[in-house]
């Protein structure tokens, strides 16, 4: 495996934007303040309304989407709309790191619900992500596409 300086020398180059979509806003400092250190660009939206509207105006290429907010699957209704809909065809190969702090157990999340298999992203983490981790995650996911 690549080190994390590799995949943030990678990222740094592409200037990429990374689009948060969540309504914690101690998750939404922490990671705004852990990619702005990898080099990364950051727009924040506090839900998914917002968020769709920031896809549009902002053409991220990266999407850190919280699964649960205001309703308890409002990431996976926002992943179906990128995904699913001619208004965002555009943006449908735009890589989605979906994170959410509800787990079934410790280290397993909870059920896709019946149906939503093909919108659950390209990958997924647990909450709270650690630092490291998570920039390697980042760092692949904009590199696969």
């Amino acid at each position: 495996m690549e080190t994390i300086q590799e995949y943030e020398g990678a990222a740094v180059k592409r200037n990429a934007k990374i689009l948060i979509i969540d309504d914690d806003s101690d998750f939404i400092e922490s990671t705004k303040l852990i990619l702005e250190s990898g080099g990364y660009e950051v727009v924040v939206a506090k839900n998914g309304t917002e968020g769709l509207e920031l896809v549009t105006l902002e053409d991220p290429d990266l999407i850190i989407l919280d699964i649960m907010m205001d309703s308890m699957f409002e990431g996976f209704n926002v992943s179906a709309a990128l995904k699913m809909t001619t208004e965002y065809i555009d943006y449908r190969d735009t890589p989605v790191l979906m994170v959410s702090s509800v787990r079934t157990e410790y280290g397993d999340r909870f059920d896709v619900p019946e149906g939503a298999e093909g919108i659950q992203g390209d990958a997924y983490m647990d909450k709270p992500v650690e630092p490291k981790a998570f920039l390697v995650k980042v760092a692949e996911l904009l590199n696969a596409h």
